[in-house]
């Protein structure tokens, strides 16, 4: 299924490309000494578990302010995933960059985490997902500008579908990546993306209306 939303160009993680960082503790590592330091940070070796926080915490807190909208939620996640990243530590075999793999146990967390969150306060939850099935009419054309940022549009959708949308089209997680990570099927996930995103070009056409109707001042 082809989507083609308003444009995403607020970028939470700046890549999932691998990333050709310098390493601290030895002036640029080869891929391999990398490995090695992430073996040495699993069997609990402090130097190498300092420099694999200090690695990891930039793409860890991204991802977690990009998922959870309450800054104390988004730190306390990335507490919680870069405390899972040193226990996952023994697990990394070296086959993708540190941060993307760091990011895939910071997604994991914060999803987890919002749904806690959700569960612990289900009736305003339920108040607030109410939006899940509003109907709006498929629009073909492009937006080519956007009286507000993308970011505060995201802020007005149900939790899933921004987190769906932000996956996708901010982070470049695909669908199964995301039905993966968000534990649903991916018919779930392309419901939440074409409904996040039919959300999103109907509130950016209502604001464009009643721009265009009022006139300069």
């Amino acid at each position: 299924m082809a989507l083609s939303p308003i444009q995403f160009a607020w970028d939470p993680s700046a890549s999932r490309a691998p990333a050709m960082a310098s390493t601290a503790w030895s002036g640029g590592a080869s891929a391999r000494s990398e490995a090695e330091q992430v073996r040495r940070a699993a069997e609990g070796v402090e130097e190498a578990r300092a420099w694999l926080v200090k690695r990891v915490v930039g793409p860890v807190r991204a991802v977690a302010r990009a998922l959870l909208r309450n800054q104390a939620d988004a730190d306390d996640a990335a507490q919680k995933a870069l405390l899972e990243v040193l226990v996952s530590a023994k697990t990394y075999r070296g086959d993708g960059s540190i941060e993307a793999w760091a990011r895939r146990i910071a997604v994991r967390t914060a999803l987890r985490h919002a749904r806690s969150e959700r569960r612990q306060s289900t009736a305003a939850a339920v108040a607030h997902d109410g939006g899940d099935g509003m109907a709006a009419r498929p629009e073909s054309s492009a937006m080519d500008a956007l009286p507000r940022p993308v970011i505060e549009y995201l802020g007005e959708l149900p939790e899933p579908q921004r987190n769906a949308l932000l996956l996708h089209h901010a982070l470049g997680y695909t669908v199964t990546e995301i039905a993966e990570l968000s534990e649903v099927s991916h018919e779930t996930v392309r419901g939440r993306l074409r409904l996040g995103t039919s959300a999103l070009r109907k509130r950016v056409r209502q604001e464009l209306l009643l721009g265009a109707r009022k006139g300069p001042p």
